[in-house]
């Protein structure tokens, strides 16, 4: 089976194909040639999941009817994941990934062509400042992945099939390790001492909430095939 991964994050790619079995191939947007930017403006990340895979989805199948089949594409899943702090009700949530802009307009048209490694500091240092402090550090992770399968004819088969993945813990008050991405230098995972950056990679890819939601996504995979 060949499926699209509708990211271009090569962390998220990393973690996902070390977590999808044999018999499954994840391929990026990059290797299917989806340039575009999409818009991610929903209010949720149910909704945001959603965007993406029907965007890509719809590329795929634009391919297809014009007859580039370049290669044999089964599906397109799409994953959108927040960070809910207990003590921020809930905040960032989907806006988890530029969550640093929220500081003001000035600053973050400022700060709009940040780098990768750079918006990642941002929302930790945000993170720590919100929580300054705070003795409630409760937070959960929440992964929502969007299916969307072809029948044979084309058409969209499971084009609302969505499936979830939560991790509860804790946010640390500074930051420990060096590995993983984004947050994970500040998450604790429940039933653990350290963050997801100073556990083994192995360790994290077994109990992250992106790890659940790809073990539902999977299981899903084997109901419908």
């Amino acid at each position: 089976m060949r499926l699209v991964f509708a990211s271009n994050n090569a962390h998220k790619l990393d973690e996902v194909r070390a977590i999808m079995p044999s018999g499954i191939e994840v391929l990026s947007l990059r290797e299917i040639g989806f340039e575009q930017e999409i818009e991610e403006n929903g209010a949720t990340l149910e909704e945001n999941s959603r965007i993406k895979a029907e965007t890509v989805w719809e590329y795929v199948k634009g391919t297809m009817d014009n007859g580039q089949r370049t290669m044999d594409i089964d599906g397109v899943f799409a994953d959108d994941t927040g960070l809910e702090i207990d003590a921020l009700d809930g905040r960032p949530g989907v806006y988890t990934a530029r969550w640093y802009l929220e500081r003001g307009k000035e600053e973050g048209e400022r700060k709009k062509d940040l780098g990768e490694k750079e918006i990642f500091a941002a929302n930790r240092a945000k993170a720590l400042r919100e929580l300054a402090g705070k003795t409630n550090r409760g937070a959960q992770f929440k992964t929502v992945v969007t299916l969307i399968m072809k029948k044979s004819e084309d058409r969209l088969q499971h084009s609302d099939l969505q499936v979830k993945g939560v991790v509860r813990g804790q946010i640390a008050t500074e930051e420990r390790g060096q590995g993983g991405f984004g947050y994970d230098p500040l998450f604790i995972p429940e039933g653990y001492e350290h963050t997801f950056a100073e556990l083994p990679i192995e360790v994290k890819n077994s109990i992250s909430h992106r790890a659940r939601a790809m073990e539902a996504l999977v299981q899903t995979l084997h109901e419908i095939a």
